[in-house]
């Protein structure tokens, strides 16, 4: 005779935790039905198990007025709260910048403090990566200042990574102009304007609306103005703004971005350019070691270097080596110019100099002078009247993080400096 088989109960070998899943998942002894979502979805659930974990939840179904019927949740789609209802009864919260929005918002919503709490930890942890435009995003919809604040400045420091990060289409109108205002801001305007385009693209799409230049003109309303669109790149402007994205600009305004590519005057954008955003200081010094008793010039003679550096920078001093003994007279100028790499000067001024014994001696510019990435420029100084210090075993070329400093002999020097050694002892910068 057959043994009679084992009924295998849906309990067996299961944990706690997965028996308390599976009464969820399938429904078993739910006294609460949720009709959730635009399309009111019935999702079913346990009072004791909710009232256990939310404030909200415990005063819906214990308070003076408990909840009878259907509970109806219009604002919450039914994947956030499924996340929801599975942190409750398991503490695993499926988060990730694709619904922190959406699950934060469910976490204030009923008051689930520790849900809230991992939310927290998440955007922390994001407020300096390319993540931070979801950041400053969700902390300005919930007005989390120091969030907003920190992510905001990552931004503004790093907005040329920060933009291409997939989530940041997702930011709000609001967020956005925010951005747009940003000045300095460190990207090139062809980065603002292509992120603005890729943003009004993402919100044709969430609209259903087609993708035309036109109905993202819509969109933007008075963004648009917050671009420089005269100073985007002209092939970048000819290809997918006047071609692939026709309708975004008025014929009005396409002509004068023309015009003013070909030397005309821009009448329709503003007129204010977007200060530089440097980075990080740097001081360079081109010598290997410091000899003393450079040759007297008795008469007018000038120490010239050309240099040229890989990256945008900002020149904000000049080094020179100072007297090898201390100077009887009690003021000492010294006429520093600057030449670009066209030979034009653009910088011509006297500056107060050392009468003590040193090695070298920092000048200070009155005001930075910004050149572009592998342009020269030319340093000029009157030539030293006194013994002075002076650099041994010179570099031609500098590097430091992903920096390359050259320097070069220069046909507007009439002494002995040259890129081996001399006078000049190297710069200081911001890039």
């Amino acid at each position: 005779m057959d043994k009679p088989r084992r009924t295998v109960d849906w309990q067996d070998g299961k944990s706690r935790l997965e028996c308390t899943m599976y009464m969820l998942e399938k429904e078993i002894m739910c006294d609460v039905t949720f009709r959730v979502g635009t399309e009111q979805s019935i999702i079913k659930a346990h009072k004791n198990r909710l009232a256990s974990r939310s404030p909200v939840f415990f005063t819906m179904f214990e308070g003076s007025c408990p909840e009878k019927r259907d509970v109806i949740v219009p604002d919450i789609s039914v994947a956030t709260f499924n996340i929801m209802l599975k942190y409750i009864y398991s503490d695993v919260l499926d988060l990730s910048f694709d619904n922190i929005l959406e699950v934060l918002y469910v976490a204030e919503k009923y008051m689930l403090s520790t849900m809230k709490d991992e939310c927290n930890n998440l955007l922390l942890s994001s407020v300096e990566t390319l993540n931070a435009p979801e950041v400053f995003n969700v902390a300005s919809f919930f007005h989390l200042e120091d969030l907003k604040n920190k992510s905001l400045e990552h931004i503004k420091k790093n907005a040329a990574e920060c933009l291409l990060a997939p989530n940041a289409v997702k930011i709000s109108k609001e967020c956005l102009e925010t951005i747009l205002k940003l000045n300095p801001i460190h990207c090139y305007e062809t980065d603002l304007c292509r992120f603005l385009i890729k943003w009004a693209s993402h919100q044709c799409e969430i609209d259903s609306k087609t993708v035309s230049g036109e109905n993202m003109r819509k969109i933007t309303g008075s963004m648009l103005n917050l671009i420089n669109f005269h100073l985007v790149d002209k092939e970048y402007f000819e290809d997918e703004i006047y071609v692939a994205c026709s309708g975004l600009l008025s014929e009005d305004e396409e002509v004068s971005v023309f015009e003013f590519h070909n030397g005309g005057k821009n009448i329709f954008f503003t007129e204010s350019v977007r200060k530089e955003f440097y980075k990080k200081g740097y001081s360079v010094l081109r010598h290997s070691s410091v000899g003393d008793t450079w040759f007297l010039y008795m008469s007018a003679e000038y120490d010239a270097l050309k240099v040229s550096v890989n990256k945008k920078i900002e020149l904000k001093a000049v080094i020179l080596y100072g007297p090898l003994h201390g100077l009887r007279t009690t003021i000492h100028d010294i006429t520093v110019k600057i030449l670009n790499d066209c030979g034009n000067e653009i910088h011509n001024k006297k500056y107060e100099g050392c009468t003590l014994s040193c090695e070298m001696q920092t000048v200070l510019l009155s005001s930075p002078i910004p050149f572009n990435a592998n342009k020269h420029f030319t340093i000029i100084v009157d030539s030293s009247n006194y013994t002075a210090h002076h650099g041994k075993l010179c570099k031609p070329e500098y590097r430091i993080d992903d920096i390359i400093v050259t320097f070069q002999k220069s046909l507007h020097c009439t002494t002995d400096t040259n890129e081996n050694e001399g006078q000049i002892a190297g710069i200081e910068f911001n890039a």
